[in-house]
């Protein structure tokens, strides 16, 4: 007699919940909860997690009702705009344990934050007509940089570059200083295979110990 309670009792508890579906239409969308007129019965829902899809007014919706417990809309079958937010509470991860993904917009894409976007990944590549950035605050830490452009134009308030070595190999080379330009080494060594010129209003050369002038001919004045 105790063996078939308990199993009458067990039955009842996994019994299913009994429910049934309705298509309505969206006639109030107001903080998460939403009126859906079906007929002439105004059904209270909530968005179901798996509808992604955040109903609006005058969309038509299916919805699934459990006595007792609520309604809940489970699709947005038709809406007249073409417009679609996808809405979700908390984390969202997406996990792909084999394949890619792809992410495809003819008109853009856009990514928005308001703290971080992080992309971790082997390999990065960019590949564009067109390219902005605008960054208030960049730091970069890398052990190797290669670049190789056709136009560079860099326009900055203020520059500032600390390396250890540095070797640039150019064709032509033209510096503009407006005002003031000032070089402090150890050592100086400027090599030219035909000429070197320095001209100015006023030209001082000094020396603490050796001013040593050589060549086959020197004119002065």
């Amino acid at each position: 007699m105790m063996r078939n309670s308990v199993a009458r009792k067990v039955a009842r508890q996994i019994e299913p919940e009994a429910a049934y579906q309705e298509v309505g239409r969206v006639v109030r969308a107001t903080d998460g909860a939403f009126l859906v007129a079906s007929g002439a019965a105004e059904i209270e829902a909530r968005r179901a997690v798996s509808c992604m899809v955040e109903p609006e007014t005058d969309d038509v919706v299916l919805v699934s009702v459990l006595p007792g417990r609520g309604a809940y809309i489970l699709a947005v079958l038709e809406r007249q705009g073409s417009d679609v937010s996808v809405v979700l509470e908390g984390d969202l991860h997406v996990k792909l344990p084999g394949g890619r993904f792809v992410l495809g917009a003819a008109e853009g894409v856009t990514f928005a934050s308001a703290k971080e976007v992080g992309v971790v990944a082997g390999e990065v590549k960019v590949n564009a007509r067109l390219g902005s950035l605008f960054v208030e605050s960049l730091s970069y830490l890398g052990t190797a940089v290669q670049v190789e452009i056709e136009k560079a134009k860099v326009k900055a308030a203020a520059f500032d570059a600390s390396v250890e070595r540095v070797v640039e190999r150019v064709k032509r080379a033209y510096r503009f200083v407006e005002e003031f330009e000032q070089l402090r080494a150890e050592r100086v060594d400027y090599v030219a295979k035909k000429n070197m010129s320095l001209r100015g209003e006023n030209t001082l050369v000094t020396a603490e110990e050796l001013v040593k002038l050589d060549g086959a001919q020197i004119h002065l004045g």
